[in-house]
């Protein structure tokens, strides 16, 4: 009895030439969508990566220790006024490990509060211990809003976990130096911890939201 060797109507290489085809598409839309849930919408899938940013010699030190990142060994804090690109540069460090399927977290100050508030204590725990071991934990716009001790206790919770699982792979970005964040916070407890786990780099520019 004689029986085709086709699949679906194709051959045996076509049909896997297939398979692996679809497995990628399937792959790139899971993807598309961890990344934009990760980011909070389109705009930073579509926009927030290296190849876009335009270096200027006010940027070039952060794009390049951003471009080199390595969450085994490093963690940024990226400071510098509005417009300049520093949520761009973090999320572009986010996509990539998230692309290697590294465990990332990137949050806005506001957001890292919203994980944890109105949770009981062991939820509470269980959403810090996750931004402690992620491989990747990015904190964009610190400092932003009005700064309460609960949301400074939480930040340094995470911090501290961090530190003594000697894990890297920090990112923060904000407007302030860390002189001005201590003064902002009324404490330098956080500014300490920052300055002494990140490499402190000053992002300049103009206001890339503002008409030439």
């Amino acid at each position: 009895m004689w029986h085709s060797q086709l699949t679906d109507g194709l051959c045996p290489a076509c049909w896997q030439t297939k398979q692996t085809k679809n497995a990628e598409q399937t792959r790139q839309l899971a993807l598309r969508i961890k990344l934009m849930t990760l980011g909070g919408g389109e705009k930073p899938y579509r926009e927030f990566r290296f190849e876009s940013y335009e270096v200027i010699p006010e940027n070039e030190l952060a794009f390049t220790r951003s471009r080199a990142f390595n969450p085994d060994r490093d963690n940024l804090y990226l400071w510098g006024p509005c417009g300049v690109g520093k949520t761009h540069l973090a999320f572009a460090i986010a996509r990539r490990f998230c692309e290697l399927n590294r465990s990332v977290e990137f949050l806005q100050a506001p957001r890292l509060m919203r994980r944890v508030r109105m949770k009981d204590p062991v939820e509470e725990q269980q959403a810090i211990d996750r931004l402690v071991r992620a491989d990747v934990f990015a904190l964009d716009h610190l400092g932003i809003g009005t700064d309460s001790a609960y949301a400074r206790q939480i930040f340094q919770e995470v911090l501290d976990g961090r530190m003594c699982a000697y894990r890297n792979g920090l990112i923060v970005t904000t407007r302030f130096s860390l002189d001005a964040l201590a003064t902002k916070l009324g404490d330098d407890t956080i500014s300490s911890r920052l300055a002494g786990l990140c490499r402190v780099i000053q992002v300049g520019g103009r206001d890339h939201r503002l008409p030439p």
